[in-house]
C-alpha cells in the first residue's frame, strides 16, 4: 500500500491561478472563489501532495474517496491483467480523476503511478460541496460520472459480455443515473408499465410483492451487478412487483426501446435475461410468509447491507460470554452484544456491520473514519474530534462514545499486546494514573501533534487541538491487533466473520457472489 504523503498548504494567492486552468473553475464567481478558498485554509484534509517520478499514488480497492486534481507532472493508470499489469491511460497537469469515489463511494479500480514528479490537490469527499456550488463545475462532474459509472459497469457485467466497445458508448448518452441516499424509496411500483431496464451499480434494492389477500412478500434483495425490470419489457409489459431501496444505492436506467435494440443486435443478451427470469419465478415459488418476513427484518437490521458481518454458530455456542468479556477488556467497552436476530443455526448479535453504505463515514467532518479495500471501517483515531457525528448518524446504534481516561488505559493496553509504543493513545499518561480525573481539567485545552500516531508530551507545540471529552469506539475487526478478541477467545469456534449473503444463499433472495465486486467499479 502507498504511503500517505502529508497535505502542504500553498498561499491562497498563488494556488488560485493553478486551479483556475482546470475546467471545473473557469467559471467560478468571486463570490464562489473566496468560499473555496476560505474552505481550502480551514480544512485539513484539502490540499497538495506531492510524488516523486515511479511512486505509487494509490493502488487499486483502495478507499481513498478524494477528488484529485493535478496540478503539475503526470500519472499513469494501470490494470492487473492475466499477462501482468497494462497501462490504460496518462492524466497530465490540468486533468483530474476520483470523481466515481468522491460522488460514488467506490474505491480505487486502478492503479495510479506518478511517471514524473507529480503535484495532486486533494479534495476530500465531504468537501466537494465547496466545488459543485458552482453550477457548470457539477455539470461537468456528473457528465463525467455517468461516461464512467456506465462504462466501467457495463464492461464488467456478465449481461453485455461480447458486446463490441463502440455499442456501448453508443448506449451511455442514453443511460441515467439514479442516485439515492435513503431506505424506502420506491424505484418502480407493482401494476405500472414497464418502459426501462435498471442496473444495480451500487448499493441494494428489496424486491417484494403485494398479495391478493392484502399481504406484501419480500423475497430478494438485489446488490451490486443485478438488475431487474425485464420481465416487464419481454412478458407482461407491466411491473410484477415492487423494487424499493435497502439504504444509499445507485442505479443506471436504460429505456426500454433501447435496451430492446440492444438485444436484436445481440441475441445472446436476451437468453442471459430470459434465464433470470426463469430463476426469479422459481425463487418466487420458494419463499415462505416466515421467510419473507425474517428477510424483512434482515433489510430493516442492516443485515444484508453488510460487507462483513459476525455471526455465532448457535450449535456450537456455549454462552460462556467470553466474546464479550474480551471485547470489553481490549476495547474498555464491549462492542458486541451477545443478543439480535436468529437466521437458521446463526445469531447475529448487535456489532458493526461494516456497512455497503456507512453513514457514520458520511457524518464524519474531519475524515477520521476510514475504510479498507476489505471492506473494514475503521478510527483513524489522530484525526478523531470526538463530536459523535458517528454515534448519532449509525441506524443501528452500533457506535458508543466512550469516557478518554477509560479509551486511554484499553489503547495502553493494546500498545503492550502488539508492543507498539505508537499506538494511538490520546495522551501519555499512564492508565494508573487516571483514577483522578483532575488531571483532566488541567490537560483540557492543551496542545497536541495532529496526526503524529506518537504519545504526545504534555506542553509541546504543534497544530491546534484539544483531547476530546470522550471517543468514540465501535467493532473494528480488532484494528491493528493481530487477532479479533471475540472470534479469538470462543472456545468452541462458535465466533466466526462472514459476507452475510452466504446466510441466506440457499434460499436464492440473495446471490452469494455478486456479478461486480463492488472494488471492481471503479473512479478511475
Amino acid at each position: 500500500m502507498p504511503s500517505i504523503r502529508p497535505i502542504t498548504k500553498q498561499a491562497s494567492a498563488t494556488l488560485w491561478p493553478r486551479l483556475a486552468a482546470i475546467s471545473l473553475f473557469v467559471s467560478f464567481t468571486q463570490e464562489q472563489r473566496d468560499a473555496f478558498l476560505r474552505a481550502y485554509e480551514q480544512e485539513p484534509e484539502m490540499g497538495i501532495r506531492t510524488f516523486d517520478g515511479g511512486e505509487a499514488v494509490c493502488r487499486k480497492g483502495e478507499y481513498e474517496l478524494d477528488l484529485c486534481l493535478i496540478l503539475s507532472g503526470r500519472v499513469d493508470l494501470f490494470e492487473d491483467e492475466a499477462h501482468g499489469r497494462a497501462h490504460v491511460a496518462s492524466l497530465g497537469a490540468g486533468t483530474f480523476y476520483g470523481e466515481l469515489g468522491a460522488l460514488g463511494g467506490v474505491p480505487r479500480s486502478l492503479d495510479v503511478i506518478a511517471a514524473t514528479q507529480t503535484e495532486i490537490f486533494y479534495i476530500p469527499r465531504h468537501a466537494l460541496k465547496y466545488l459543485e456550488v458552482n453550477s457548470e463545475a457539477r455539470s461537468i462532474l456528473a457528465e463525467r460520472y455517468r461516461e464512467r459509472a456506465v462504462a466501467s459497469s457495463a464492461a464488467e457485467l456478465d449481461l453485455f459480455r461480447g458486446v463490441p466497445p463502440e455499442f456501448i458508448q453508443q448506449l451511455v448518452p442514453r443511460c441515467e443515473i439514479l442516485r439515492y441516499e435513503l431506505r424506502g424509496i420506491p424505484i418502480v411500483t407493482q401494476g405500472e408499465l414497464g418502459d426501462a431496464l435498471y442496473i444495480v451499480r451500487d448499493g441494494f434494492l428489496q424486491v417484494a410483492r403485494r398479495e391478493p389477500d392484502g399481504s406484501e412478500k419480500v423475497f430478494a434483495y438485489l446488490r451490486t451487478g443485478d438488475f431487474f425490470g425485464e420481465m416487464a419489457l419481454f412478458e407482461t409489459g407491466i411491473r410484477w412487483s415492487s423494487v424499493v431501496t435497502a439504504g444509499k444505492c445507485e442505479l443506471i436506467k436504460i429505456r426500454g426501446d433501447d435496451f430492446l435494440e440492444l438485444c436484436r443486435r445481440f441475441p445472446a443478451i436476451e437468453v442471459e435475461v430470459r434465464k433470470i427470469i426463469n430463476r426469479r419465478r422459481e425463487q418466487e415459488r420458494s419463499i415462505t410468509p416466515e421467510l419473507s418476513e425474517l428477510l424483512k427484518k434482515m433489510g430493516q437490521l442492516g443485515v444484508i447491507q453488510a460487507d462483513a458481518l459476525l455471526v455465532m454458530d448457535l450449535e456450537l455456542c456455549i454462552k460462556c460470554d467470553n466474546c464479550v468479556r474480551a471485547c470489553e477488556s481490549l476495547h474498555g467497552k464491549s462492542r458486541l452484544i451477545r443478543n439480535g436476530i436468529q437466521l437458521g443455526n446463526y445469531l447475529v448479535p448487535s456489532a458493526c456491520r461494516h456497512c455497503d453504505d456507512p453513514k457514520c463515514m458520511n457524518a464524519c467532518p474531519t475524515g477520521a473514519l476510514k475504510r479498507r479495500p476489505e471492506g473494514e471501517i475503521y478510527f483513524e483515531y489522530d484525526m478523531c474530534i470526538g463530536c459523535g457525528n458517528c454515534a448519532i448518524a449509525c441506524p443501528y446504534d452500533n457506535i458508543a462514545m466512550i469516557d478518554t481516561p477509560t479509551f486511554d488505559r484499553a489503547q495502553l493496553r493494546k500498545s503492550r499486546i502488539t508492543n507498539d509504543p505508537s499506538f494511538f493513545r490520546p495522551y501519555p499518561v499512564a492508565s494508573h494514573d487516571v483514577a483522578d480525573e483532575s488531571w483532566f481539567r488541567r490537560l483540557f485545552g492543551r496542545i497536541r501533534g495532529k496526526h503524529s500516531r506518537k504519545p504526545v508530551q504534555l506542553g509541546t507545540s504543534g497544530a491546534p487541538g484539544h483531547v476530546p471529552v470522550a471517543y468514540p469506539i465501535k467493532c473494528d475487526l480488532c484494528d491493528g491487533l493481530p487477532f479479533m478478541g471475540c472470534v479469538h477467545s470462543c472456545p468452541t469456534g462458535a465466533a466466526m466473520r462472514i459476507d452475510p449473503a452466504t446466510l441466506i444463499e440457499e434460499t436464492g433472495a440473495v446471490s452469494a457472489g455478486s456479478r461486480v465486486r463492488k472494488a471492481r467499479g471503479g473512479n478511475d
